[in-house]
């Protein structure tokens, strides 16, 4: 009888580390190499919305104070476009990677049967945070412009053409973003200036804002998509019978630019379905978060 069990603890299966700080990722470089991409095509996206304001569209908007729904309809045409030919394949792409980067380090000790992409788990992914990308982009677009619409830079505009150029410095912003620039607009009315000077400088101050902004959302879509790709390669492995007693360990980029609330998760350990303090399944915590996990499991 000892003698079995001494024989059933030396066939064990052995735990692995498929990912971790002895055995870093590719995540960062998949990220350097895919976001300036992905940044671009945001950029391209607001200046289709900002394009698809017609003449008609101002003149309602200055008869009544608010974006009409015809106008949002229209962005959100042109976003679920914009999602269906860079956003998806994005995310398609960044998921791909981490699976199939989790598939090949299980593969270096075992036979291991592909990464699927199109799986149920996979679409439901994309499909929640595609609707609530979409709703962030056109809904909560036109509620900031009415909102802004009486900010003190509006009152007694009668030109179309003046408030066509200042809503269009409003596209792709976030609320605090788009009040910034209603703000320096009001400043710069202080000043005297020629209207054509105050409007290439609110363009200038506009465009930087959304060039940070499409950084931000490349960054945090991409993280997002190849952290739920890791994990979701593990549900995977376990779900075929690979692998079990799955482990996740939460990793920082460990640098000057490391938040409190990422610093305070770096080095957690908790089980492959189990939330990490934060509340998180896996990174990103917060928009631009750049942690990754490490992953270790039993071989089966």
């Amino acid at each position: 009888m000892i003698y079995e069990l001494l024989e059933q603890k030396v066939r064990r299966p052995e735990r692995i580390v498929l990912t971790g700080r002895s055995r870093p990722d590719n995540m960062r470089a998949y990220l350097d190499r895919a976001e300036p991409v992905l940044e671009k095509k945001a950029r391209v996206l607001w200046k289709a919305m900002k394009d698809a304001i017609t003449e008609r569209d101002v003149e309602y908007i200055r008869q009544t104070g608010y974006v009409q729904q015809g106008l949002i309809d229209a962005w959100k045409v042109l976003v679920n476009e914009w999602a269906e030919a860079a956003l998806v394949p994005a995310w398609n792409n960044a998921i791909e990677s981490a699976g199939k980067n989790m598939f090949e380090a299980l593969n270096r000790t075992s036979k291991a049967p592909e990464f699927n992409l199109i799986h149920s788990n996979i679409l439901k992914w994309m499909a929640e945070r595609g609707g609530i990308l979409i709703q962030e982009l056109t809904e909560s677009q036109a509620k900031t412009i009415n909102a802004l619409l009486r900010h003190q830079v509006f009152q007694g505009i009668t030109s179309n053409y003046q408030l066509a150029s200042m809503l269009r410095s409003f596209i792709g912003l976030l609320s605090r973003e788009a009040q910034a620039v209603a703000n320096y607009q009001a400043e710069l009315l202080t000043q005297g200036l020629a209207q054509e000077k105050i409007e290439k400088l609110v363009e200038k101050y506009s465009i930087s804002l959304l060039k940070a902004r499409a950084k931000r959302i490349a960054r945090t879509e991409l993280c997002s998509a190849y952290n739920f790709g890791q994990w979701e390669s593990l549900r995977q492995m376990r779900e075929s019978g690979l692998v079990d007693e799955i482990e996740k360990e939460w990793i920082t980029a460990e640098d000057e630019r490391t938040c409190p609330v990422c610093a305070g998760l770096d080095g957690e350990k908790v089980g492959h379905e189990q939330l990490f303090s934060s509340g998180h399944l896996h990174p990103p915590a917060h928009v631009q978060c750049r942690c990754s996990l490490g992953y270790s499991a039993r071989r089966r």
